[in-house]
């Protein structure tokens, strides 16, 4: 049986014992009174892990909306190994990179955090890789090795050709990531919820990619 299970099952039975000895049930709750406040904490933690769920859904939402806007079922997303992008020159000339997100896709496990991080960090990466191939379209404070605001993000994007669904799909990877890593949530995503995240930054990675020259 649990530890915690069994320290809060002597806890009643003490309380039990005080309501049978009235005499004695304020000198056991002053007494008590630190195990019981630890008691009532891990009894929180047991409560049902809303954030996890409502997050697990956002995420296979974004990986349908990436199936959709794409066409191709997640697990078709990366060419299989005689594909000529897994060879030396194939990964040369394109601007994703395959291996990041397996790396980052068998990351989920240990630290999903950890996973939608790699995979976001990898998107952002290709983002670049891309934009910077016109550099025309950056605005003059990007330029000047501001940070893009999602706002220029959008108007780049869309300068390149990419669809509305394009990004909006972007937008909500992007608002997850902030979730997960900004947000309360680093003991509410769990590893499949990770590995939906990277999944759908991989489709959206080769759907950018088409676009390029």
């Amino acid at each position: 049986m649990d530890h915690g299970v069994v320290e809060i099952a002597e806890l009643v039975l003490k309380y039990v014992q005080a309501l049978v000895w009235p005499g004695v049930t304020v000198g056991c709750v002053w007494v008590l009174r630190h195990q019981l406040t630890e008691a009532l904490k891990r009894m929180s933690r047991v409560e049902t892990p809303a954030g996890s769920i409502e997050f697990a859904a956002a995420a296979r939402d974004v990986l349908d909306e990436a199936e959709e806007l794409t066409g191709v079922p997640s697990e078709s997303a990366e060419p299989a190994s005689g594909d000529a992008r897994h060879g030396h020159e194939g990964e040369s000339a394109s601007i994703v990179n395959p291996r990041r997100f397996r790396e980052a896709r068998h990351m989920a496990d240990a630290s999903p955090i950890g996973a939608i991080v790699s995979a976001w960090n990898e998107l952002e990466r290709v983002s670049w890789a891309l934009i910077g191939r016109h550099p025309e379209l950056m605005p003059e404070p990007v330029h000047r090795g501001m940070t893009p605001r999602w706002l220029d993000w959008r108007n780049m994007f869309q300068a390149l050709g990419v669809s509305p669904d394009g990004l909006s799909l972007y937008g909500r990877l992007r608002d997850l990531r902030n979730r997960a890593v900004h947000g309360r949530l680093s003991d509410d995503v769990g590893p499949a919820a990770a590995r939906d995240f990277v999944e759908s930054c991989l489709l959206l990675a080769r759907e950018l990619e088409q676009l390029a020259p």
